[in-house]
């Protein structure tokens, strides 16, 4: 806020804030599909849009360009930031960008995989889908009482794009929001007000693992894992 309690470039904080919203629904549903590249897509285009909001803002300070002019340059030089660009324009003006899923089937101890195979899994597969699967090929591997607490079928999955980079895309994601961040969070300040930036940080092990009680979590009652360790 500024001195007078007003957040004095308030189109670019909504913006800031709906790339996170975004971010946070590609997450929720990482092992549906459909609903995932639709919610990326999305990310793609509100963490685009940030920067150009930020440079439409009203009132801008006289030292605004030159500083703007200055951090244009640096973020050229952020290779994963220029992927993120021509992911928007792809995105916006071509066609859909080149996603493809792996995933690890088996047995989880916790969230910790224990036992299975590594394979590719069709583009639009849910996990849920892939579960069914693996329990009614390998179901005898688990007793049906699972007696084991917190052993239990799972898959974990990994989303990659391509043109974003060969990693795991949700990270890349977080990193460049975090690196955009930076940038408003300098931007208040320029403005003249003070704020404290907070970095995102996403729980990759609970959001790329799928397990039994994720899909049923009476599951964990009917096993009586309740109060187990």
């Amino acid at each position: 806020m500024n001195d007078k309690g007003e957040c004095p470039i308030p189109d670019t904080h909504q913006k800031l804030k709906e790339a996170t919203y975004f971010l946070g629904k590609c997450a929720e549903h990482y092992h549906v599909p459909s609903e995932f590249l639709f919610n990326l897509n999305a990310f793609i285009q509100a963490l685009r849009n940030i920067t150009f909001i930020l440079q439409s803002e009203p009132n801008r300070p006289e030292a605004f360009d030159l500083w703007y002019e200055k951090k244009q340059e640096e973020m050229r030089q952020i290779d994963l930031l220029r992927r993120f660009v021509q992911a928007r324009n792809i995105v916006v003006k071509q066609s859909s960008l080149k996603a493809k899923s792996t995933a690890r089937s088996g047995v989880f101890r916790g969230r910790r995989f224990k036992l299975g195979m590594l394979h590719d899994v069709p583009l639009f597969a849910p996990s849920a889908w892939l579960l069914e699967r693996l329990q009614a090929n390998v179901g005898f591997f688990l007793d049906e009482a699972r007696s084991q607490p917190w052993e239990q079928f799972g898959v974990e999955r990994v989303w990659i794009v391509e043109e974003i980079g060969d990693t795991e895309v949700l990270r890349l994601c977080g990193q460049a929001l975090n690196a955009i961040g930076v940038l408003v969070e300098e931007a208040h300040r320029l403005f003249g007000a003070g704020v404290e930036g907070a970095e995102v940080e996403l729980d990759m092990l609970r959001t790329q693992t799928f397990l039994e009680t994720d899909n049923d979590p009476s599951l964990i009652i009917k096993w009586g894992w309740s109060d187990a360790v």
